[in-house]
């Protein structure tokens, strides 16, 4: 177990080819899990185990630690420049990721919730975000028309997917349209802390990035309450969740709607106009399979590809153990492409279903399952259609053989995808 460590942070991991790699190595090892020296975290990667741990099937795991810091907090206690973020953190309260029992169903019951508003009700997600989404994918597709001339290499992460998909949720929590930059901001200072070992200026930022974005939370849910919109801050309040929970859970809403739904648009985009998925990217002309695709391309190319959990009591996988306390990487990336539940798991195959495989862990399993996870599809689904149908010539302008990706253990991001439209 000692030789074993997870690479994920190293320049060029999540490549293609080394993160594929990687993922074989794993399944091919016949291990439950090891201890990282540099994350102190226990992955977990076969589909089976990581499944389990997210239903709850094991008392001993909690997810106590889902939103902290990967960093260890004695290393924030030493840095004065936290400080002051601190203790603003320290009074919001749980929301839905790592809330249980009592409070986490009050969090879901009015997420869910259909009278008024804007609900995240599977069943009604068309009704509440479709013209939403239509509307903002069209809008950005016609500013990247507007300020590019063809042929030009341009960063398709600056110019469409961040500015979508912060538009897209800052739309739906309610903020306006001059704080979709901030959002960025925010997001990025947020996910910093989840998945990466920060050195002390990037502790700074990620907790002022945090706190700013629970305080700016805070001041909309106050606003709402004066005057309701037709927003998530105002659908929350109509369900009566107290005005600091429903700032928790906007907070929640942010980083799962702007960080891993980003990333996810690049790596497929990566995928698509790479030569291996040319055939798909020119197949994305039939609206009618843009689902399943996009449902592949979620699987295999996530933007959010490990979550943590942590050991309450020792737990056991298969001939390998977690001592208790140890923190959990549940490796949703690698379970979405293990061998003995999909066959050719890195390969994108439109006929998932009727081979009878099992459903992708993207979004999570149990009760703690995305609650934007439609959102998330159709907003995918949505920009590669309209990407296909009105750049079609687009293509990847890479100065060397891969892209570089963010240094992170949860999110798989490209820090940058230059294309030629």
């Amino acid at each position: 177990m000692t030789s074993w460590r997870l690479p994920l942070t190293d320049p060029g991991a999540h490549a293609p080819g080394p993160l594929a790699a990687f993922y074989d190595r794993l399944h091919a090892s016949g291990l439950g899990t090891f201890r990282d020296a540099g994350s102190r975290l226990f992955p977990v990667w076969r589909y089976e185990f990581v499944e389990n741990i997210l239903k709850g099937a094991d008392p001993a795991v909690t997810n106590a630690n889902t939103l902290d810091p990967l960093t260890p907090m004695g290393r924030f206690a030493a840095n004065p420049g936290t400080w002051s973020s601190l203790v603003h953190l320290v009074g919001v309260p749980k929301a839905t990721a790592n809330s249980n029992g009592a409070a986490h169903e009050e969090v879901r019951r009015a997420v869910f919730a259909p009278p008024g508003g804007l609900s995240l009700s599977p069943a009604t997600n068309e009704e509440s975000f479709g013209e939403l989404i239509r509307r903002r994918v069209a809008a950005v597709a016609d500013d990247v028309e507007r300020s590019s001339s063809g042929g030009d290499v341009v960063d398709f992460a600056a110019i469409f997917a961040r500015p979508l998909s912060a538009g897209i949720i800052s739309e739906i929590v309610g903020f306006a349209a001059s704080d979709e930059g901030q959002v960025r901001a925010w997001s990025d200072g947020q996910t910093a802390l989840l998945g990466r070992v920060l050195d002390r200026p990037g502790q700074v930022a990620g907790v002022r990035g945090l706190s700013d974005l629970s305080r700016a939370c805070r001041r909309l849910v106050a606003e709402r309450v004066r005057t309701p919109a037709d927003d998530m801050a105002s659908h929350l309040l109509r369900q009566g969740l107290p005005e600091k929970r429903a700032a928790a859970v906007l907070m929640n809403i942010m980083a799962a709607g702007y960080s891993t739904t980003y990333g996810t648009l690049l790596n497929a985009m990566r995928y698509l106009l790479a030569d291996d998925g040319r055939e798909h990217w020119d197949a994305l002309q039939d609206k009618a399979i843009v689902p399943t695709l996009a449902g592949e391309l979620m699987r295999v190319e996530t933007g959010l590809t490990g979550w943590k959990r942590k050991a309450g009591n020792a737990v056991r996988l298969g001939e390998s153990e977690i001592p208790a306390g140890g923190q959990i990487l549940v490796m949703l990336g690698a379970a979405n492409r293990d061998p003995e539940h999909f066959h050719e798991p890195h390969r994108i195959r439109l006929d998932r279903t009727e081979r009878k495989e099992p459903k992708a862990l993207t979004f999570g399993a149990g009760p703690h399952l995305c609650i934007g996870r439609e959102v998330s599809r159709l907003e995918i689904g949505e920009a590669l259609s309209v990407l296909r149908e009105r750049f079609s010539g687009m293509r990847l302008a890479l100065s060397g053989a891969e892209a570089d990706y963010d240094p992170d253990y949860l999110f798989r991001t490209p820090v940058a995808l230059p294309v030629r439209l």
